[in-house]
């Protein structure tokens, strides 16, 4: 009897925190989603400034996306979305987190990185993507992928709000500049 007293608390408790896992996860891409992105980004504005240390946020962005879903469909548009997380957490440190934003865009929050670090992570991951970026569907060419990125680093005053505008406005830049480059903010 006492067994099984402490059986269902101990599943119950483990169901919620499957729960809440998944409550924050993209189910596609396995990342982070949007609404975990949006909890933490004030957590780690609030932990850099109580460390006085610096804090970059990188947009990401799959070029040419929604040609990529026209022309090959779907089902294969879900596996660059997934190779292209993949490839993003590989170049990243563990304390830094990925989260898929929307769509085919990424949001990644770079703890303890200056703006230099920001913009080398930016480069690395665009690097990745655009190299190993040959996806091969059975009986069609290959199809070249690449991300633009856009960054910006935490000011005195940053909101959440505000530094993820600087850093999606950079990723405008860069997707007007060619795509497949990389755009930090103006100081």
């Amino acid at each position: 009897y006492l067994l099984s007293s402490l059986l269902y608390p101990l599943r119950n408790t483990i169901l919620y925190h499957h729960a809440l896992r998944s409550a924050m996860q993209d189910p596609l891409t396995g990342v982070n989603n949007r609404a975990a992105f949006e909890s933490t980004l004030q957590r780690e504005i609030d932990l850099a400034r109580r460390h006085i240390t610096p804090l970059a946020v990188l947009m990401a962005d799959i070029d040419h996306f929604k040609q990529i879903n026209d022309e090959y469909g779907h089902l294969y548009g879900d596996c660059v979305l997934r190779e292209v997380a993949n490839r993003i957490q590989r170049c990243v440190r563990r304390t830094d987190i990925v989260f898929r934003y929307g769509g085919e865009e990424f949001a990644i929050v770079l703890s303890n990185t200056s703006p230099e670090g920001a913009h080398l992570t930016a480069e690395r991951i665009r690097f990745a993507v655009a190299k190993a970026g040959q996806f091969k569907k059975e009986g069609e060419p290959q199809t070249a992928v690449t991300v633009s990125l856009g960054g910006s680093s935490l000011r005195e005053q940053d909101t959440p709000e505000t530094l993820f505008k600087r850093a999606d406005q950079a990723l405008y830049q860069a997707k007007n500049g060619g795509r497949n480059c990389v755009c930090f903010e103006s100081p």
